[in-house]
């Protein structure tokens, strides 16, 4: 089984897509996400693109260890992932992180820039000043008594309505079938808790993310409801040579519209000089990716 004990003691649980002598790309999932919301097919364009796909559950989801009774902050999740990249002998990689996943890479490029190679940041922040309230306010979060499949399959998908884009429609179907085998994998939510409290406790990064020299990009759509967009535009201003790509009508989600798009730029950025200098931020996607959205 793949389980494996990083050097922090965390046990995590991982799998892999492609090749191992590919480019290692280490996906990070959000707040209370399990990795198994990195679509297996988005994975395979990856590994088409020349990757080794790499995905983790997070500490306290899914199947990694669970921290009952414990704070943690989102230092300790980055220790998380550093460790794992260690422990598999991956050296340098691509890191991508989707909204707490990308707080966690933010960390983890600052604390650990020897194993990240490039960085990609889906609609984050290094400021919680951008959390707009119904962001922390979900009923998935609370601490509250296991709810039964049903009622878990029922939140999971109200939770996934408030991350809906408004130019492209959500694959209903999959995300109930998720939300199905996210419970049948981890029924225990307590985690999602203790998860929201390192977000809301963790200090900003402002300062911080400038000592990022690695190659950065920045995805975002200007209809997210959960994390304010400006967020965005702000880490393109704070991380030097930052690239950053503004998606209308895209929310808190990666839409499979997009997921070719997301894909060339991801490979893209992988390969760019650390020495190239700021790029010129576009506010749309191509024309291509407009008419995708119809």
């Amino acid at each position: 089984m793949p389980y494996i004990q990083v050097a922090n003691g965390t046990t995590l649980f991982y799998d892999t897509f492609g090749p191992e002598d590919a480019k290692p790309i280490v996906l990070i999932e959000g707040l209370t996400a399990q990795m198994i919301k990195w679509r297996g097919e988005f994975c395979g364009l990856l590994v088409d693109a020349g990757f080794r796909v790499i995905r983790f559950d997070n500490r306290d989801v899914g199947l990694s260890q669970k921290f009952d009774g414990a704070s943690y902050a989102l230092t300790d999740m980055a220790e998380d992932t550093a460790g794992l990249i260690q422990a598999l002998g991956l050296g340098p990689c691509a890191v991508v992180g989707q909204s707490m996943g990308g707080m966690i890479a933010q960390e983890l490029a600052v604390r650990h820039p020897e194993l990240v190679a490039s960085l990609t940041l889906f609609y984050t922040s290094a400021s919680q000043k951008w959390l707009l309230p119904q962001a922390l306010e979900r009923n998935i979060l609370q601490d509250l008594c296991t709810p039964s499949r049903e009622e878990a399959i029922k939140e999971f998908l109200a939770g996934e309505y408030l991350c809906r884009s408004e130019r492209y429609p959500q694959d209903l179907p999959w995300l109930t079938q998720l939300a199905a085998q996210a419970y049948d994998r981890d029924p225990v939510k307590a985690g999602n808790a203790r998860q929201a409290a390192a977000v809301q406790s963790g200090p900003d990064r402002n300062e911080a993310v400038t000592t990022i020299q690695c190659p950065t990009l920045i995805l975002t759509g200007d209809a997210d409801k959960l994390i304010d967009y400006r967020a965005s535009h702000e880490l393109h201003e704070l991380i030097p040579g930052a690239h950053l790509e503004v998606f209308p009508g895209m929310g808190h989600e990666i839409p499979q519209a997009l997921w070719a798009e997301f894909v060339r730029e991801i490979s893209q950025n992988s390969h760019r000089s650390v020495t190239a200098g700021p790029a010129t931020a576009k506010t749309a996607p191509q024309n291509s990716h407009q008419a995708s959205a119809h």
